[in-house]
């Protein structure tokens, strides 16, 4: 569902070829309670998609599973590829 909902909100921008693969890399912290923090753009191809990779993944509202050591919750960072192809 992640992948679907970022697909169906990544506005692709209109300067590149029809058939181009370009992958985003982000890096962004889940906390205790679930929620994503810390958002950044590790490798940017440019063309404002490392912008509007931030801007999908801020507009997401749901909670997502906080990491575990010895029992608990910690805060736990995640390196996430985004690859958009533009049809």
């Amino acid at each position: 569902k992640f992948y679907q909902y970022v697909g169906n909100n990544f506005e692709k921008p209109d300067q590149l070829e029809t058939g181009t693969m370009i992958s985003v890399l982000v890096a962004f912290v889940i906390e205790k309670d679930g929620s994503m923090t810390d958002i950044k753009v590790i490798r940017n191809p440019g063309y404002g998609l490392g912008n509007e990779a931030i801007r999908v993944l801020k507009s997401l509202k749901t909670k997502w599973s906080p990491g575990m050591k010895n029992g608990k919750n910690v805060r736990t960072e995640y390196v996430l590829p985004i690859k958009v192809k533009i049809d």
